[in-house]
């Protein structure tokens, strides 16, 4: 049998049949195709003949790689997360814990359930928690800090490709610099974003 991914003639034992759609290819290929996917944070992953999506238990089976699906799972958890309107991602260096918020009107203050974070952020700005103060007055501290960072930050990376997490889940998105759209799309939770303002795009947003 010949693989229709690498065109090699391999023997029935060495091939995988996908369970939605009946293609066939040989599992290395197929064990690639799924690596490159789930490196590039691709959820919905499909066969690679068709647009029939894969079956995550199947998968799984494919890749033969716990840490690797461990990843897929946690892009997939990101997907169902970044519906959800209450849902609010820890700002603490190295974290991304999600914490499913409710009736935070009066009391915005949130903690970070990771074992070993125990942060604080507010509901609303979804920065670090600011006792006494508004959302726009620790905003405003905040901001030379950031100004201050930031040109330390581009005179180090003039030539590197920017690195900004997206407004909805945080993931963290690479954009090369070759003058490409400012229109984004996260391949984790599907959100349009303008990449100069990092705000999600409306049919009011001027491109």
């Amino acid at each position: 049998m010949e693989c229709p991914l690498c065109l090699a003639e391999l023997t029935a034992e060495e091939f995988w049949e996908l369970s939605g759609c009946g293609h066939r290819a040989c599992i290395p290929c197929l064990q690639q195709y799924l690596r490159v996917e789930i490196t590039e944070s691709r959820v919905c992953i499909s066969c690679p003949e068709c647009s029939e999506p894969m079956h995550p238990n199947e998968i799984r089976s494919i890749i033969d790689n716990p840490s690797l699906y461990e990843k897929y799972e946690d892009f997939m958890v990101r997907r169902v997360l970044a519906i959800e309107p209450d849902t609010r991602w820890c700002p603490a260096p190295d974290c991304g814990f999600a914490v499913i918020a409710s009736e935070c009107a009066s009391c915005p203050k949130l903690k970070c359930l990771r074992p070993g974070c125990d942060s604080y952020f507010c509901y609303h700005c979804k920065a670090e928690w600011h006792p006494n103060q508004t959302c726009d007055a620790a905003r405003a501290q905040r901001s030379p800090n950031i100004r201050s960072s930031s040109i330390t930050y581009s005179q180090d990376s003039q030539h590197r490709d920017d690195i900004k997490p997206c407004p909805r889940c945080q993931v963290l998105i690479v954009k090369m610099d070759d003058g490409s759209c400012n229109h984004m799309m996260c391949a984790v939770c599907g959100a349009e974003f303008c990449w100069l303002c990092m705000k999600e795009i409306s049919d009011l947003h001027y491109l």
